[in-house]
Order: C-alpha cells, then structure tokens, then sequence
C-alpha cells in the first residue's frame, strides 16, 4: 500500500497506468463506502487534514494537506489527475460536502455544484432555495436575540431555534414563549464557541460569490408544524434518482416525553399510508431537482401534519447515518454499494419487499454529567431481538442532551416481525434503558 502525505510530484502518463479511483474527502469512522468502492474495483484514495483512526489499514492511497487552503486543492486536483483515472469524489460527512464538490468540479468530475453542496450544508441557504416549492416551512434568520424575538412574533410565536450547521437533531430549540426563546438564544451562545470547527466552518478561503451566512453568527428561526417526521433516503446520477423501498418513520425525544431534540427510535419499513409515500418521494424529487444535487447520496427530512400536508424540514448531499444498517437488516440490500453504482453512472437495483421491521435507538441522558453506566442493559443483551448495539461514551466521559451538541451514548437496533410490538418494544427500551450520570 503507498501512503503519501502532501501532494505527490507529478509524472508523466507514459510513465504509469492511470487506476480508476474514487476520492473521499475526510475520514472518520465511516468505512461503509469505502469498502463498497473498493469490492467495486476502485482504488480508494482519501484527502484528510490528519491520518487516524486507523485509515492507513483502509485506503490504497491517503493526501494528508491543509483542507483551509484553496490552493491546496487546487494543486490536488492536478496531482490526482496525472495519477488516477478519478470517476468520483465522495463525502461520508456533512462537514465536507462543499470540498467534495470543489475537488469534483476541477477534476472535471459529475457532481453536485459548490453552491448546492452548500445549500445542503447552510440551512439558510437552503431554505432560501427551497423557497420557490410550496412544501417549504416558513422561516427567517436571526443573528441577535432582538431579531429573533421579531421573528418569533412574525412566525406566530411557535418555532424552532436552529443551528444552521447542525446535524442528527442536535443544537435545535422548541421555542413558544419569549422566555424560552430567551433561555434557548443564551444556550447556543454558550455552545458557540465548543462548535465542531469543520461543521461550522464559513468557508472565507473558497472565495465564495455567493452570501455563505455564517454557521457561528447566524440562527434560523422556523415556523414549528406538529406531525410524524419521516425520512427519505435517495440516489442521484447525473440525471436519474432513485429512492429507497419506504420512508423511514421517526419518533422523537418528545414522543418519550423528554425535553430535548434527539430522535427516540426510527422505524423501517414506514406504517404511512401510500399516498404519503408517493407524495413524500415527489416533493423529495423536486427537492433535488431544484438544489441540482447530482451523483451523491440524498437524506431528506420531512413531516406530514395533521391533515396530511407533507413539508420539507432539510436535505443533505450524503447518506443518512444509520440508514444503511437499518436497509440493510430490513431490506437485505447495502446502500453504500449502491451509492457507488450510483456516482460511477450504473443503474441503481433494489430488493422492495421488506424481511423484517427493525427500529434504531439512540439513548441520551436526561442532563449533562459524566457518564456511569446504562441501566438495565443486561437485560437487552438476553433479548433475541437485539440485532446490534454500540456504546459510543466511555466512563466519565461528559455527556449530555442532544441540543446541547452531545452526541448520544449508545446506538441499538431491534427486530421484529410486527411493527406495533416493534414499536412499542422501542418505546420500553428508551424507558428502561437510563443513561446514569454523576
């Protein structure tokens, strides 16, 4: 395996067979679409501001540069031309969206454009771009608390407080009172300043041509709809899309009576009427077609009100977290293969009739402390409808309620054959399981 940090000296074509690759930019943890590009025929090539977590065993090949510099990628996308036959770039994370589509474009690679990408990144600047479809939700920015407080009135004074860089429910504020809105203004602001540096970033080196509002300054405020929330996982070429066999049902942290944002448990396959279905895939389409999201995965939040009205609370440019685990389990197809297929321009074939019903679980604690133990966990274990669990907090590791930017302690996914004992199987666990805390 060669590894190279920098940017490699260029050579000339006569000199090597140029491999077919496919660039990620940035890795974590997520290995899913890496493998699949590799089991593909790939070589999987990563653009990282530091090698770790154990990336040197995974990719064929790893660029180790400065992510702030402009003319770093710029000089990349030579390097990687002269070496590699690059049918794609990839990103397995919200926070590189926007590089992902800035390396593609100078490769000369389909992809979604730079201010789509940012679009999908910004929720300001996505809910300015929606605005042209009728399923958007009113909102308005805010970056002082007296503006806030104007556009809670204008809204009819039940909102939501949102981080525009968010993601996974976190950072989000129910708002009905001024009180509230308050408390929760004073809340971000404290967090301001622990925000994830790459999900918060302006982008200023890009030298954008468009108002990129700043994740740090600026907070949307939404009008709030009651309903079920649903979730849509989709794939996109350079002109086709495809979506997954069914929406995904959610159940928040309300739903288990809890004050904080994250989501309970999310259901596959969805109990929601057809027609739900289908109009929840039409405006999804639209969606899309209004961003000009091309070749990448697609995760669209949505909610279905009291009378059935479908509105769209966001879109990403990438694949729901957890989703392919649970497609997988429920379905027995692996979205990260077919995101590959999709982005190289192979049509996209999936199973539609369901195996199981599976639910995934994410647990939080009730307050901010350091983590002791779960409670009851032992007898999830002996539970045969266990199908995966993750404990992703150490022992007095700090941790917290999802608005408050925690991520959750543990991860657990259930089967079943029948979704209402499924579901109220789900709603046991959250209740059983407590997260401890000193």
């Amino acid at each position: 395996m060669r590894r190279q940090k920098g940017i490699s000296k260029l050579r000339p074509l006569s000199a090597m067979r140029r491999k077919k690759a496919i660039v990620f930019t940035e890795y974590r943890h997520k290995l899913e679409s890496v493998e699949s590009a590799q089991k593909a025929g790939f070589a999987a090539v990563l653009v990282t501001r530091k090698i770790r977590n154990g990336a040197t065993k995974v990719f064929d090949k790893i660029f180790e540069v400065d992510l702030n510099q402009k003319e770093v990628w710029d000089a990349l996308a030579k390097t990687l031309k002269v070496e590699y036959n690059v049918k794609a770039v990839v990103s397995n994370y919200d926070h590189f969206v926007v590089q992902r589509s800035y390396l593609a474009e100078r490769l000369g690679v389909p992809a979604t454009t730079v201010y789509s990408a940012a679009c999908t990144r910004n929720k300001v600047l996505m809910r300015k771009a929606l605005a042209v479809i009728p399923e958007n939700i009113e909102f308005e920015e805010a970056q002082t608390l007296a503006e806030a407080k104007k556009v809670r009135k204008r809204l009819g004074g039940d909102v939501f407080l949102k981080s525009i860089a968010g993601i996974k429910s976190r950072c989000i504020f129910h708002v009905q009172s001024e009180a509230q809105l308050t408390k929760a203004w004073k809340e971000f602001r404290q967090l301001k300043m622990d925000l994830d540096t790459e999900l918060y970033d302006d982008f200023k080196y890009l030298d954008f041509r468009f108002n990129y509002p700043n994740p740090r300054e600026t907070v949307l405020v939404e009008k709030a709809i009651e309903g079920k929330q649903v979730t849509v996982s989709s794939l996109v070429d350079s002109h086709r899309v495809w979506h997954a066999p069914s929406l995904c049902d959610i159940y928040t942290a309300a739903d288990i009576g809890r004050e904080d944002s994250f989501l309970a448990f999310r259901m596959l396959p969805s109990k929601q009427p057809k027609a739900i279905w289908q109009e929840a895939k039409k405006i999804t389409t639209t969606a899309i077609n209004v961003l000009g999201l091309r070749n990448c995965a697609v995760f669209t939040d949505l909610i279905v009100d009291s009378a059935g009205n479908v509105k769209i609370i966001e879109i990403a440019s990438r694949m729901g977290g957890y989703r392919p685990l649970m497609y997988q389990h429920a379905y027995g197809f692996y979205l990260p293969d077919l995101l590959i297929r999709a982005v190289t321009g192979r049509p996209v074939k999936r199973r539609k009739k369901a195996q199981q019903y599976v639910s995934l679980l994410e647990l939080f604690p009730s307050e901010k402390g350091k983590f002791v133990k779960i409670e009851n966990l032992k007898e999830l274990q002996k539970d045969p409808a266990l199908v995966y669990s993750k404990m992703k907090a150490k022992r007095n590791q700090i941790v917290g309620k999802a608005r408050e930017n925690f991520e959750p302690v543990a991860v657990i996914l259930l089967k079943g054959k029948n979704y209402k004992e499924l579901k109220k199987k789900s709603f046991y666990y959250q209740e059983r399981l407590k997260v401890l805390v000193t």
